[in-house]
């Protein structure tokens, strides 16, 4: 008897386990966007969490979590999802929408520096299409150029050369931009260069020292940019210029 029950209890373990393995990220994500859409904001994070945990991303699975978070009334966290939806996908009108919403609930209201036209142009290029994308239309660029600059060694006639010559370095400008925008692309996604504040109240200071001067105080859900790194401590800058150090314990990398 015992022997049996040992065996049903090990069968049904067998069965949990299969069920856990066999949940694919799709039926993850309907279960949790069910559960969201009952209001169960609890279980939907719980869900989407699993998801991520299992080794995928994608933006819109980052912008439901940031959403479930949101509705949660999880601030800082629903930053962190909707700013890692949007590194992931820059131009989506969308999530910028509600970072500027949930930032509205923050305690900190820090003004932005306007970029030079020349930054903000380049981050236009940079983000206007992804790294695959950037990859497959640098193939084709480089194709064009070499065919072109193949026709001007191969034809004779002197106007032809021109436009060919001139057209091909044309074309071999835009693949050197490309290539430069695509490896921007890459090391951005690839290394952290923002985080979010994740302390309730934390004094910024003027050094990474805890006896240093505090030159100002941030709230959590603040994002801020990563610059230099001393041990435990982390130097930032907010979108307003100023920079200060921060504990590394207090943010959460985007």
């Amino acid at each position: 008897m015992k022997c049996k029950k040992t065996a049903i209890a090990f069968a049904t373990l067998l069965l949990v386990t299969f069920h856990a393995v066999c949940q694919n990220p799709e039926q993850l994500a309907a279960e949790a966007a069910k559960a969201y859409n009952s209001m169960h904001f609890d279980q939907a994070i719980k869900l989407y969490g699993k998801i991520i945990d299992n080794g995928y991303e994608s933006s819109a699975l980052y912008y439901n979590l940031g959403n479930a978070y949101f509705r949660n009334n999880e601030n800082a966290q629903a930053v962190l999802y909707y700013e890692k939806a949007l590194k992931l996908s820059p131009n989506n009108s969308d999530i910028k929408h509600n970072i500027e919403v949930v930032n509205n609930r923050l305690a900190d209201k820090v003004e932005t520096v306007p970029e030079l036209f020349y930054k903000r142009w380049w981050k236009h290029v940079v983000n206007i299409m992804s790294v695959d994308a950037y990859a497959a239309t640098n193939i084709i660029l480089l194709s064009l150029a070499l065919l072109l600059i193949a026709l001007y060694i191969a034809i004779p006639v002197l106007l032809l050369k021109k436009i060919s010559f001139w057209a091909g370095m044309g074309i071999m400008f835009l693949f050197i931009i490309g290539m430069v925008a695509a490896t921007q692309r890459n090391h951005y996604l690839e290394n952290n260069h923002e985080a979010i504040v994740f302390e309730p109240t934390v004094n910024i200071k003027s050094s990474p020292d805890e006896n240093s001067k505090d030159i100002f105080v941030l709230h959590e859900g603040t994002k801020v940019t990563l610059l230099d790194n001393v041990a435990d401590w982390q130097e930032i800058r907010i979108s307003n210029g100023s920079i200060g150090w921060i504990k590394v314990a207090g943010l959460r990398k985007i």
